[in-house]
Order: structure tokens, then C-alpha cells, then sequence
């Protein structure tokens, strides 16, 4: 049996059909839960947290923001009933999200966290410092309703912009969070919103650092939970690419967000280029059921070594996903555990 952190970000679809709270967000993570159940397995659940701070703002202009509100919330507390670990997940563009015809309308100038200005305000949640400080506190003072005394102190980056660290670092500190899982190692991705290069990062699956988690440093006091990532071969991704060609036409069909997967990303490769990247490079995929099909991820899951940092967002899993971690969980081949239980496994 091999064990895995397991990480979903819960959170619903950018661009303009973000899909429902109820189907994007609550019901497949109800399902994921249940499947955890079956061999007692824990996860680490990313918060969307500014996502719900809208809703609390825009509640009582429309009830149906509410209703999601509470559906969020109960399910909140389900999770935590059963021993999830509930940590900070921030996505700023939110915080200027309108609700229109029943729509939610994105500007993206803040949707890095970067983009949010420098001052020192811990009160002022358009700044870097106020606004993990007050996403913080929301979060705490919804979680201990239901647990006293619990302690958020786990950040994921929305689009995983954790760089330039060091911009982040003081507020981070100030709100006694210092352990990240926003690192994808040896991916990048650029677009006309955001950009990331973790491309020399390192290939641990736990390290501390001081102010970047580029460089490992053993005295550094801030802990880097990486998203495990898998350099696939050529001639393996050829044969991955044939079979979900052919074999699983339909997959993104069976998806249980009811939103669209927009990448905001505007420059779209050539069919010749793809192909010329397809026969030439090696790939480098998450480890994740996210678009992912069975003989994918049996490979991912035989590569990947133990303590392995899995993510998934609800929003994506599909029948045919949700098979493939039940198939795991039952014959007792796979065993989730949260981020939490890993570092108190380490003390």
C-alpha cells in the first residue's frame, strides 16, 4: 500500500460559466468524502475562502448567494466531523466578483495575490497582509464553530503564485503560517494573466526554506508541501495521448462540475507544434485524477513515491475518476492522508 497527501481545492470555475457552488464544489466533495471513508482516508481541502467572503457581501442582495453560504458551510462542518484538514486557498480576484443575471462577473488586474498593494494594514483586505489576515480569521471563525480553538496555518496560492515569496513572506508570518503548497516542480505555464517557472525547483516532496522555496535551507523556518509532478517520456506520452484518443472520447462529458474549464490563457499552440512537442519532449504532469484516465494514473500511481503530494479539485472529478480512487481505496493499494497528519507523523 503505498500513502499519499491528498490536496483538493475547492473552489468553483473561473471565467464566465463558473458552474454552481452546489454542483462544483459540494456534491463531488461529498462523493470524495464518502469514497475516503472506505479505508479511513484524510485529505487537506483548500478553501476558496474570498469566494464565500463574496457571498456573505452579496447574501441579502440575493438569496441564492446565501443558500450556497449555507450549503458551504454544513458542509464545512461535515468535513471537519470527519478529521479533514480545512487550510487557506486564495484567489483576490473575488474580491471585485459582481453577481449579475445570475452570473458571476470576473476582473482579473488582482487575480495574483502580488497585485494587491504592499501596505502594511492588516484591516485593509486589499492589501497582501490584509488580506491573508482577514481570510484567516473567516476562516477560523467559521471552522470553530465547530472545533474550537483550530488553527489555519497551511496556504495553497491561487494559480499557485507563491512568487516572489518574499512579498508574501511577512504576512504570512504575521498570521504564524509557515507551511506553503503552492510549488509545482519542473512545470511553468505563462499566459496574458499570470505566470509561474518552477522549472529548477526541487524534487522533494517536503523541504524548509527562507525566502523562496527555489532553495532549500535546513535552518529556514517555512515548510514547502510540493504538488508531486512526473516527467512522462516520450514515447509513454505518445501512447497515453493515442488512449485517450480513442478509448476515452468522452471523458470530460462525465465531469460533475457543471462549469467550463477556462485557462484565461489566450495564446493557443499550433496542431503542428503540439505534435512536434508531443514526438519531442518528454511531459511533466501533476499527479492528480484532474483529466486523467486509468492507465494514466496506474502509471502516475507506480512512479509516485510514498508521501507524495496528490491534488484534485472537485469540480473535475468525473464517474470515471471516482471509480479509479474506489478501485484503490478498496483493495487497500492507496491511503490518503492530510497535510497535517503527515507533519505530525514527521515530529
Amino acid at each position: 500500500m503505498k500513502t499519499f497527501i491528498l490536496t483538493a481545492d475547492y473552489e468553483l470555475f473561473l471565467g464566465g460559466n463558473t458552474g454552481t457552488a452546489e454542483k462544483c464544489m459540494v456534491q463531488p466533495l461529498y462523493k470524495l468524502s464518502g469514497l475516503l471513508d472506505i479505508n479511513d482516508s484524510k485529505m487537506t481541502v483548500f478553501w476558496d475562502i474570498l469566494h464565500y467572503y463574496r457571498l456573505i457581501e452579496l447574501g441579502t442582495t440575493y438569496p441564492e448567494l446565501s443558500n450556497d453560504r449555507l450549503l458551504i458551510e454544513k458542509q464545512i462542518s461535515y468535513l471537519i466531523s470527519k478529521g479533514h484538514d480545512i487550510q487557506l486557498h486564495l484567489h483576490p480576484h473575488w474580491l471585485e466578483a459582481e453577481y449579475k443575471g445570475n452570473e458571476w462577473k470576473f476582473k482579473y488586474d488582482r487575480f495574483d495575490i502580488h497585485a494587491l498593494s504592499e501596505e502594511e494594514n492588516p484591516d485593509n483586505i486589499y492589501t497582501i497582509l490584509g488580506c491573508i489576515t482577514k481570510s484567516k480569521q473567516l476562516m477560523e471563525k467559521v471552522i470553530r464553530q465547530y472545533k474550537p480553538g483550530y488553527k489555519v496555518e497551511i496556504f495553497r496560492a491561487g494559480g499557485y503564485l507563491i512568487e516572489p515569496f518574499i512579498k508574501l513572506k511577512k504576512a504570512l508570518k504575521f498570521n504564524n503560517i509557515y507551511i506553503d503548497s503552492s510549488v509545482l516542480p519542473g512545470m511553468s505555464e505563462k499566459n496574458s494573466y499570470f505566470f509561474y517557472n518552477f522549472r529548477n525547483y526541487p524534487q522533494e516532496n517536503y523541504y524548509r526554506f527562507r525566502n523562496s522555496p527555489s532553495d532549500i535551507s535546513a535552518e529556514g523556518r517555512f515548510i514547502e508541501i510540493p504538488v508531486a509532478t512526473l516527467r512522462i517520456p516520450v514515447i509513454r506520452n505518445i501512447i497515453f495521448t493515442l488512449i485517450r484518443s480513442l478509448k476515452y472520447r468522452n471523458l470530460e462529458k462525465g465531469r460533475m462540475g457543471t462549469g467550463s474549464a477556462e485557462t484565461m490563457n489566450n495564446s493557443k499552440k499550433s496542431m503542428v507544434k503540439k505534435i512536434i512537442t508531443l514526438l519531442t519532449k518528454p511531459k511533466m504532469a501533476l499527479l492528480t485524477t484532474d483529466g486523467n484516465f486509468a492507465e494514466r494514473f496506474n502509471y502516475m500511481y507506480r512512479k509516485a513515491g510514498d508521501n507524495s503530494t496528490m491534488i484534485l479539485h472537485p469540480k473535475l472529478l468525473n464517474s470515471h475518476t471516482l471509480n479509479i480512487l474506489k478501485e484503490k481505496l478498496q483493495n487497500n493499494d492507496l491511503k490518503f492522508i492530510s497535510i497535517k497528519d503527515f507533519l505530525n507523523d514527521r515530529k
